[in-house]
């Protein structure tokens, strides 16, 4: 099976992700894992002209690589191979996007555990993702 394991970096994402990897044995084979890291875009594009593409650029590969850190170490310590993504854009298309693109048979990620309120009022990546993707989601706490 190929999951697509989306990452912010938090504590929910890394527990989300030691949940699933703990799961694993139930697998008739090892998953194929892809830890995915997607960065909003700068908002503003004369501060892109300001300071350089190549300086945002490295921005957007120094945030990425944090958020994907602490799921890199985790998956090393445990010797689950993984493979590893980054994007730029919107959070819930990028996810959908990659994970069709893929071909991946499912998304797994975390949530940051809102209530149903909170979610409809400020709303979630994991709620976008559910409502867009094609492909199954497991959402784990």
């Amino acid at each position: 099976m190929k999951i697509l394991f989306p990452t912010d970096g938090s504590a929910q994402s890394l527990s989300a992700l030691e949940t699933l990897v703990k799961s694993f044995p139930y697998f008739r084979e090892t998953p194929s894992l892809t830890l995915l890291s997607v960065h909003a875009p700068v908002p503003y594009k004369a501060a892109v002209a300001a300071v350089g593409h190549d300086a945002v650029q490295r921005y957007y590969d120094e945030e990425s690589d944090a958020a994907l850190s602490g799921a890199r170490e985790l998956l090393t310590g445990r010797g689950v191979p993984f493979e590893t993504g980054k994007r730029i854009g919107s959070p819930v298309d990028e996810i959908v996007k990659w994970a069709e693109e893929g071909k991946f048979q499912m998304i797994a990620m975390g949530t940051h555990g809102r209530t149903a309120l909170a979610n409809l009022v400020m709303g979630s990546v994991a709620t976008g993702v559910v409502a867009r993707s094609k492909v199954p989601v497991l959402l784990l706490k």
